[in-house]
């Protein structure tokens, strides 16, 4: 019934590889919407383009840009995520977290507050967490090493080969077997899972 039910297609995020990133993104994304749902959000956290905003954003590792809100002023992204996370706590405090997997939504809080603290101090220490720090440990990695700069194209492929759905042609795969991405799921328990009765 499309008068009762709309569907939400987010696709920031899609070419995340590393399952600390993804529970991040789903998990976040579940207590938000639930904050919505439940009218619990008490202000506008709204954004002036948003699109342009998460462009601006994506494309700063220094997490300094701003962007604009809808209510007027402005805010660096982490600055918006810790006022959501805020929220987030207050609603868990409030109302629970039943919708959004109980304990599991608390797992969220606590990885989404690690996660901000990390961010402040050096995003580089999320490498292995989050594809985007990851990605820059290694690209300034390759850089260091053959003295290439910033906008060098072999940086660009880099970046594509990162994430290339070949096993044996992409970095992130490479990354997993030198277990430098951490993991939250056990491959071979998923695997006894499906197989088993």
């Amino acid at each position: 019934d499309p008068q009762r039910y709309r569907r939400l297609h987010v696709i920031a995020g899609d070419a995340n590889l590393c399952e600390v990133a993804t529970f991040l993104k789903v998990g976040t994304t579940a207590i938000v919407l639930a904050m919505i749902e439940d009218d619990f959000v008490d202000k506008d956290l709204g954004i002036v383009g948003p699109v342009h905003a998460v462009r601006t954003v994506s494309h700063d590792p220094t997490l300094a840009a701003t962007v604009e809100l809808q209510s007027g002023g402005s805010c660096t992204a982490l600055e918006l995520q810790w006022e959501f996370l805020r929220l987030a706590r207050k609603y868990a405090d409030e109302t629970g977290l039943e919708m959004c997997g109980g304990e599991v939504g608390d797992l969220v809080l606590d990885r989404w507050e690690s996660t901000l603290n990390a961010l402040e101090r050096d995003p580089r220490t999320l490498d292995g967490q989050l594809d985007w720090a990851t990605k820059l440990v290694l690209l300034d990695a390759y850089r260091e090493r053959d003295g290439l700069e910033w906008d060098d194209p072999k940086l660009a492929l880099l970046d594509l080969q990162y994430h290339d759905v070949r096993p044996e042609r992409s970095l992130y795969e490479r990354l997993v077997r030198a277990g430098k991405i951490e993991r939250l799921v056990d491959e071979a328990e998923v695997e006894r899972q499906m197989t088993d009765p």
